[in-house]
């Protein structure tokens, strides 16, 4: 074959498809199209040893445009996809003007039900609701026995089936009209079992199949009455949490196991009839958050750091709930919590003190860095908040009465800047002489990590709240439940999706246009909490720029919380919710007014 910029050599066609599908996954779970799928667009999608590259695959994505009014745009993902797989797949010989056929590929390493999802697509790429997780959920089941020696039982003659077409997974999706079945030609001599797939369910997850759906759908193969067809008898799994309704001929329940093999039914075409025998299967996944390893880091690493911490405090008027917990990406690597937290109070002054960090994942000891910035710049906004010598802030609010006074501001920004400054500083000393003994002379990219501070005060006027922040994560406070105010803003590098750290020069730098944008400070008249995050609570409950902007989405994540700020163990179990492409580590730090305490137990 000839190699183009188009045509790349890709050795490793699974796990270039695998990547692919596996990034888009994530992209259509923030409802972000990429929308430059396209076979010609493959060379910018690779490095320079031509395996796949996440963050190019991102700087390529193009809206998309001029579709017709039937298409969708994470549909059109899915069917370009799949267009390159079976293009990967097939390979240059294959003929345009022959439909894929997966039995043809099968024994050749793929997943059947990956196969038979791209035959699909190939067939009915105008009405195929195939979603881009479940191709890639397809894609990343491992191969059977069978299908790796190319044993899949197929038709012995293509006039036996009509359809052999496989059940769309995912049943939180909204049905397809028709189950998938497969019946015989009419002219079969004899009837033979008719057997067909219901769509996939996933444990965890309700499961429904409506009334007389199963019955519709083989009568309109048949070509029997739907009015007076009738599913009479399904065997379904015993002790996996489904039931068949004999009387509606429904299907519901929500999974309690995996499972994945034949069942049998019986099908009547009229209450006159006899019973028709019919071979039906069903899959159903096990619940994604049951694959996950949970794995200790080696005993003898330095930075050894607990995988949770949580607390709970009371300064002053505010009532502080915090947790922070390992994500499940380490954990399946058996790597250690990168995210940090720490709180202070200036009794003095009533300044309250929150600082959170997230250590990059790619950095070797980010989670030393975090744990260095987070108790540097809260220890210093402490002592400079709480010193009357220090705090010009306040002696200049004490002669404007006014915090949106531009000498007031500049001079709160000029601590907060300043305690940021000093972290960096403190990860410089690090490098040069570290606290433990290493295997190797560290570099500050090694304590990769971002910085949110937050200091706030109760005043006469009600509150006010003022932010510096670097990198992702974010900020906010909500003056009601129903409204909330965002604090920070999306801090990233040149390219999409690239964070910044505090290690980076220029973040630190001492010029007006670096020190406003990561600035904020709003006074509000009443308060009902604000929350200090990291990116693994704002990624999944924020997915674009514009959620975070939004008060409604705030108002959300606040009722979301409410029932579990009774107590900081009850935060950390909250955090281990589950978030399609969102495992990250994930820190959490709310503030309330004291009158919010937990209530007494008795």
């Amino acid at each position: 074959m000839e190699l183009t910029p188009q045509r790349p050599n890709i050795q490793d066609v699974h796990a270039f498809i695998r990547a692919v599908a596996s990034t888009l996954e994530q992209m259509h779970a923030r409802q972000e199209p990429h929308g430059s799928v396209l076979s010609m667009r493959i060379v910018e999608w690779l490095d320079e040893t031509g395996q796949f590259h996440a963050g190019k695959f991102h700087a390529a994505r193009a809206l998309v445009k001029n579709l017709p009014n039937n298409y969708d745009s994470l549909q059109f993902d899915v069917w370009c996809c799949a267009d390159i797989s079976i293009e990967r797949i097939a390979g240059p010989a294959a003929s345009s003007d022959q439909p894929f056929q997966a039995h043809l590929y099968l024994g050749k390493a793929w997943p059947e039900v990956f196969l038979r999802l791209l035959e699909d697509i190939a067939k009915n790429k105008q009405q195929s609701c195939v979603t881009m997780e479940a191709l890639s959920s397809a894609l990343q089941r491992p191969v059977t026995a069978a299908e790796s020696a190319g044993n899949s039982v197929q038709p012995a003659d293509d006039s036996q089936v009509v359809s052999t077409e496989t059940a769309i997974p995912h049943a939180s999706e909204p049905p397809s009209p028709l189950v998938k079945v497969s019946v015989p030609s009419p002219k079969t001599p004899l009837a033979p079992v008719i057997s067909f797939a219901l769509p996939n369910a996933t444990v965890g997850k309700p499961y429904c199949l409506e009334a007389g759906r199963i019955a519709r759908a083989i009568a309109g193969k048949r070509g029997d009455n739907p009015e007076t067809a009738q599913v009479v008898h399904l065997q379904l799994p015993e002790d996996h949490g489904l039931s068949f309704d004999k009387l509606t001929g429904a299907v519901s329940g929500t999974p309690t196991q995996a499972f994945e093999g034949p069942l049998s039914l019986g099908y009547v075409v009229s209450s006159s009839s006899g019973i028709l025998p019919l071979q039906i299967s069903l899959l159903i996944n096990p619940n994604p958050a049951s694959l996950w390893k949970e794995l200790d880091p080696p005993a003898d690493a330095p930075y050894q750091k607990e995988l949770l911490d949580h607390s709970e405090a009371l300064h002053g008027p505010f009532r502080i709930v915090a947790a922070s917990r390992r994500g499940r990406s380490h954990a399946n690597k058996g790597e250690f919590r990168d995210d940090d937290y720490a709180i202070g109070y200036a009794a003095d002054t009533g300044w309250l003190v929150i600082v959170v960090a997230d250590g990059a994942g790619s950095a070797t000891y980010s989670r030393r860095g975090s744990q260095i910035a987070c108790a540097v710049a809260k220890d210093r906004l402490v002592g400079v908040l709480d010193s009357a010598q220090h705090n010009q802030a306040e002696a200049l609010y004490t002669q404007h009465r006014d915090w949106q006074h531009p000498e007031v501001k500049k001079a709160l920004r000029q601590s907060l800047y300043e305690a940021a400054l000093l972290a960096h500083h403190k990860l410089r000393a690090e490098v040069a002489k570290p606290a433990e003994p290493l295997p190797a002379p560290p570099t500050l990219r090694n304590y990769d990590t971002t910085l949110i501070l937050l200091v706030m005060k109760k005043t006469g006027e009600g509150c006010v709240v003022a932010t510096f922040a670097i990198g992702d994560g974010g900020a906010g406070i909500l003056p009601h439940p129903g409204e909330g105010i965002p604090l920070t803003h999306a801090d990233s590098g040149e390219h999409a999706g690239q964070t910044i750290f505090l290690t980076f020069d220029s973040t630190i730098a001492n010029d007006e246009a670096n020190l406003e944008k990561r600035f904020h400070l709003v006074q509000t008249a009443e308060f009902t909490g604000a929350l200090a995050m990291t990116d693994g609570i704002t990624d999944p409950k924020f997915p674009s720029d514009a959620a975070f902007a939004d008060p409604a989405q705030w108002a959300s994540l606040w009722a979301e919380l409410q029932p579990v700020l009774t107590s900081s163990p009850a935060l950390l179990e909250w955090m281990n919710f589950f978030s399609p492409g969102n495992h990250d580590d994930r820190t959490l730090v709310a503030v309330l007014p004291a009158q919010t305490a937990a209530p007494a137990t008795s």
